[in-house]
């Protein structure tokens, strides 16, 4: 069947988690956003581009499988390594969860190195792609290690596209330290996306929906989610209602404060509609502007 004919356009996500576990770091103690990558917010980046690139709309491209692959200390490793390392990769498990994504993980080595993942990666990708007839496969990743895994899926008509990073920093001892994509991965796929360059606005993003997608990339900042009260006191819940619903974001009457969908504190952003009744809690946004940080339908009360 045609993919026109089909309308839905399936999109896979396959994520090489040391690869995007380092550039998230560099992104939270490296560089002037001081935030983490926000897994939802990257996939609806992802849809944006993807609806782009291909030319279809937005709210028929759907992300129907994503894979988190990356190596785990065993138990014992992380007991001898302490600093809370288990509690982190129970968090980590957290938030793959609440974002639908599947983790896979093999252990790491006596060196403390992850072996054979990426192979593991390149064959379930390859597999769930000829499973479940992806439209578009995107790569979390810049190892030209998967530049034969890019060819494969083109032999089956699907689109690949890579986010990649290019970052520099300095090391503890002032060593020059960060990562750079594969040229020869980034060429050989069909839609390839530097995402620092979009980061920093060295490239523009491709409309209104995806710069909003850009900007919503990074989870928010505890010293930009507090209320603007300065009295110590928690922030307040106070009665509104959706004024407007766009994709992903929208606002909130009174006020007409901005919010993001990840501020949805009991509820999908596809359950809203405006004239819905909510509560929410007012402060400052990622550019500092007034906005709803926390965005709930139960109503004060209840």
């Amino acid at each position: 069947m045609p993919h026109t004919a089909r309308q839905l356009t399936k999109i896979g996500v396959f994520y090489d988690g040391n690869y995007f576990a380092a550039v998230s770091r560099f992104y939270k103690y490296q560089h002037r956003q001081h935030a983490w990558i926000s897994i939802r917010g990257l996939h609806e980046f992802i849809r944006c581009r993807v609806a782009k690139s291909e030319r279809v709309d937005y709210h028929n491209c759907q992300i129907i499988d994503a894979h988190y692959f990356r190596g785990r200390f065993s138990a014992q490793q992380c007991v001898e390594k302490g600093e809370h390392v288990l509690f982190h990769e129970r968090v980590l498990d957290d938030i793959l969860m609440r974002a639908n994504v599947t983790a896979h993980h093999l252990p790491m080595n006596a060196m403390g190195k992850e072996k054979g993942i990426d192979v593991w990666l390149a064959l379930e990708a390859f597999e769930l792609s000829t499973y479940k007839h992806f439209d578009v496969v995107v790569l979390v990743a810049g190892d030209s290690d998967y530049i034969p895994l890019a060819r494969k899926l083109k032999t089956l008509g699907i689109r690949v596209m890579v986010l990649g990073w290019q970052i520099s920093y300095d090391g503890p001892n002032g060593e020059p330290k960060g990562t750079t994509p594969s040229q020869m991965l980034l060429t050989e796929v069909s839609y390839p996306v530097l995402m620092s360059d979009l980061i920093d606005g060295a490239a523009s993003a491709e409309g209104a929906d995806e710069l909003e997608a850009v900007r919503s990339l990074f989870q928010p900042r505890e010293d930009q989610s507090e209320s603007a009260s300065t009295d110590g006191d928690p922030p307040l819940w106070k009665p509104g209602k959706i004024a407007a619903q766009k994709r992903g974001y929208g606002f909130v009457e009174p006020g007409n404060l901005f919010f993001f969908y990840g501020a949805l504190v009991d509820a999908d952003f596809e359950d809203l509609h405006e004239g819905m009744e909510v509560t929410f809690q007012e402060g400052l946004g990622r550019d500092s502007q007034p906005a709803a940080v926390k965005v709930r339908t139960e109503q004060i009360g209840q």
